[in-house]
């Protein structure tokens, strides 16, 4: 069977949905509803695509999400909208920008234990060493970055790991500057004092939570109080966007589900919203197929190591060139470049050499056969 000519390339699978973020489960709507047949998604891979997933290609070619409404077949779903409309979609779906997505990565990377439990294994199901040392903490970094600009890093408590700095901050508390300069630690105030001190800041943390999400999500009940969708019985983009969001949050198991409960039990509306979508769009997720599942192959030593060692990789796709093939005239300019890389390796040998011989870390001499030792021969030095 051929492939379709639209490809999602998404982020590893988080069972049961197809992705691990809510910007895949926003085009696997998008292409549902507006290129249904035309598409597949498949675990795409986090060396391509200078490390951003995910991302479309049309026939092998990136495609950009602005130009999407330009691909053969494609229906816009805010065709039919006016000028004011398309102006009131574009500020709906800024504000789930700005204050939504936020709330669900504060879920899904901060919110304990949500990450070790969720994110970190289904990207870790998809990766092979050395890419498991650095892919998983350079996307958690930048996710930490904009949720504690925002200040929601830590609100309802911290993952495992994740609290040296607030370990130090507290150690900090436990001593006072007095007068002069000198430091004292506090007076003690019990045995239980620091357990106390971390139930009420995660009560005060839950606190604030739920303040934010109740803030953030209002307006959307609001929107949708009696409606179908944001524009009328059609569904548009800011209710794709939407879905992606609650959906993602909806759908998988989360061991500390505050985000989904407050969902369920505060905005029915806004779960019923989703649910009329998901019936629309007739997806379901434990069954929706992916082209090409991942498949991770444990690497050898040979191979690991080999990685690290700069150089052309022997890789068996490669097909091999012929001795005459492989020969190849070199420019002058080469052949330049190549004699002063050989030149500046010989000079930095010998300086190497004379430094440690002039420095007397290497010391020359001749051996004695009687005493059946080293003799450290000293150079005379004519005045």
């Amino acid at each position: 069977m051929p492939a379709p000519p639209i490809i999602l390339h998404a982020t590893p699978p988080l069972a049961p949905l197809p992705a691990s973020d809510a910007e895949s489960l926003y085009y696997i709507a998008l292409f549902q509803l507006a290129a249904p047949g035309q598409y597949g998604a498949e675990t795409g891979d986090w060396g391509q695509n200078g490390g951003k997933l995910p991302y479309v290609t049309h026939l092998g070619h990136k495609v950009p999400s602005a130009y999407l409404p330009n691909l053969p077949g494609f229906q816009d779903p805010d065709a039919h909208l006016s000028a004011e409309e398309k102006a009131d979609a574009l500020s709906w779906k800024s504000y789930l920008d700005a204050n939504i997505v936020d709330l669900v990565n504060h879920t899904y990377y901060s919110l304990p234990p949500n990450y070790p439990q969720t994110i970190a294994k289904a990207q870790l199901a998809t990766l092979s060493f050395p890419q498991t040392q650095y892919i998983p903490q350079r996307i958690r970094s930048v996710i930490k970055s904009r949720l504690t600009f925002v200040g929601l890093w830590g609100l309802g408590g911290l993952n495992d790991g994740d609290a040296v700095e607030e370990d130090q901050r507290i150690l900090e508390e436990k001593f006072i500057t007095g007068p002069g300069g000198t430091v004292a630690p506090r007076a003690w105030t019990g045995w239980r004092s620091g357990q106390e001190a971390e139930k009420r800041r995660r009560k005060w943390g839950e606190q604030q939570l739920d303040t934010r999400i109740k803030a953030a999500f209002d307006p959307l009940a609001r929107r949708l109080e009696g409606k179908n969708y944001f524009f009328g019985d059609i569904p548009t983009t800011p209710d794709l966007h939407l879905f992606s969001l609650l959906t993602f949050l909806l759908t998988p198991s989360l061991p500390n589900p505050l985000l989904p409960t407050l969902l369920r039990t505060t905005y029915p509306s806004l779960v019923t919203h989703h649910d009329r979508l998901l019936t629309h769009l007739s997806l379901d997720w434990a069954s929706f197929p992916l082209l090409r599942p991942r498949i991770v192959k444990a690497a050898s030593w040979g191979e690991t190591l080999s990685s690290f060692i700069p150089g052309p990789s022997a890789s068996a796709s490669t097909p091999k060139k012929t001795e005459k093939e492989g020969k190849k005239e070199k420019t002058s300019k080469e052949k330049s470049f190549e004699r002063g890389r050989w030149l500046w390796f010989a000079g930095a040998a010998v300086s190497m050499v004379s430094y440690l011989f002039w420095s007397g870390i290497v010391a020359y001499g001749e051996f004695d056969d009687e005493e059946g030792e080293w003799i450290e021969v000293e150079e005379e030095v004519r005045s």
